[in-house]
């Protein structure tokens, strides 16, 4: 295996073993162990870098003593990092897995930059490339997450998916290697952990070389990819300038939606996003606007205008009960003033930039927040839901005032579209008491 481990090395352009300084990232479990040994027969220079994820119990305490253990029998240096994935993953609201891979790389990185090292190598193999094909396949990937794991990918590269896992563990078995088992890899409720024990061990049975046929075609499929996307790149250099670009020019392409999607997805827009602003290509209508978080497209008869938001997207507001007895809340678009009466006190002001609540049915927090396509509400007065965007439809809204439109919300619910129209939810009635009154300024 040590001479596989190099060529494979070599003939990918990985590293320069014999320049380079390699940060190895070890958890303990089987894969990156024998990544450390082949390494270190190889005579690589190398250190260990272990990060603590603190979701395993005292299993990671003992992951972190035996890496640390692995790093003095090799007589290498060793970086050990702790952190509070849940708290993270909570804060960033984020799973805990994609909090754990932006820790993990994060901290390689800054090993790297602050300690010297060319590369970063993790212990990915053969069956792990598999693996990702398939769950890259269940959330409807495009060709490039269904090319597998990249072997190289800027500053972290691969050196083990020239091997299977049963490789993995008959290296294990002949060098008498000691590991660390992660008990998770054996549990079924994770989507990788599924396919890894369940959906694979069937493929095996139908055909025992499947593994090594999956790898072939994700090697042909990665291949694929480089045409794909060298064709895609003259094609978008070919039509688009200055972010604007000729609807009819895509409409020319072999595939246009897909063209479409590779061009807007460079500014943060999805593939449902896509889909909608192709829709528009079969229709005459000028002026519909498209948001990513970063930039926004403009379709302006016959080209889309692709440009930066100058402004940041609106800012969500929270409404406090302690902000109803202030009297007044400031947001991005004006300031809310409030006041309580009772139910004797009540004369109604008939305009749109004041409304009433009945107080002890309104959940708080309170929020204000931007509209999006879909949102609906109720209309005071009626009795069925209507689309936002047909209200401001029919009532003549440009571009730029929908882009301003803010809602005040409860437990999720358009109660008010601020300076325009109210809901008929928590209105006065017979039986309300305390009456909340709402004023933008």
């Amino acid at each position: 295996m040590l001479q596989k481990f190099l060529r494979f090395i070599s003939q990918n352009r990985l590293f320069d073993k014999d320049n380079d300084k390699i940060l190895l990232a070890v958890s303990g479990g089987t894969d990156s162990v024998v990544m450390c040994d082949l390494s270190f027969h190889a005579g690589l220079k190398f250190a260990i870098c272990h990060i603590n994820f603190n979701l395993r119990g005292e299993d990671s305490v003992e992951d972190e003593l035996f890496v640390r253990g692995l790093a003095s029998k090799y007589g290498v240096e060793i970086f050990v990092k702790s952190f509070n994935t849940l708290q993270y993953a909570e804060k960033t609201k984020q799973s805990v897995e994609m909090a754990a891979r932006e820790l993990r790389y994060g901290e390689f990185e800054r090993i790297m930059n602050t300690e010297g090292f060319d590369y970063t190598a993790v212990a990915h193999q053969k069956d792990d490339a598999v693996e990702t094909f398939f769950l890259n396949l269940l959330r409807g990937s495009s060709i490039r997450g269904l090319t597998g794991i990249k072997m190289k990918n800027n500053r972290i590269i691969r050196p083990l998916l020239c091997f299977s896992r049963r490789e993995i563990l008959q290296y294990i078995e002949d060098n008498r290697l000691s590991f660390r088992l992660d008990k998770t890899n054996l549990e079924t409720e994770f989507s990788r952990n599924k396919i890894r024990n369940e959906i694979l061990p069937l493929f095996e049975e139908i055909n025992p070389s499947f593994k090594d046929n999956a790898a072939l075609s994700l090697k042909f499929l990665s291949g694929v990819k480089t045409i794909y996307e060298d064709v895609i790149a003259k094609k978008k250099s070919e039509i688009l300038s200055d972010n604007i670009v000729k609807i009819s020019d895509i409409l020319d392409f072999i595939e246009p939606e897909t063209l479409l999607f590779e061009i807007t997805s460079e500014y943060g827009f999805n593939r449902v996003q896509c889909s909608e602003i192709f829709r528009t290509f079969s229709s005459d209508g000028s002026g519909k606007v498209f948001y990513s978080p970063s930039h926004k497209i403009l379709k302006d008869r016959n080209t889309l205008i692709i440009s930066e938001i100058n402004e940041p997207l609106a800012i969500f507001t929270e409404i406090k009960e302690d902000d109803i007895n202030r009297g007044i809340k400031v947001f991005d678009k004006g300031r809310l003033k409030f006041s309580v009466i009772t139910k004797d006190d009540f004369s109604p002001v008939r305009d749109n930039k004041t409304v009433y609540f009945d107080l002890e049915k309104l959940v708080f927090p309170l929020e204000i927040s931007p509209w999006h396509l879909g949102d609906f509400f109720v209309p005071f007065g009626g009795k069925f839901k209507k689309k936002l965007s047909d209200f401001f439809v029919d009532n003549k809204l440009s571009v730029n005032a929908k882009q301003n439109v803010r809602l005040l919300k409860s437990q999720g619910k358009i109660i008010w579209i601020i300076g325009m129209r109210a809901s008929s939810l928590f209105k006065v009635g017979g039986s309300t008491k305390k009456i909340l009154k709402i004023e933008v300024e």
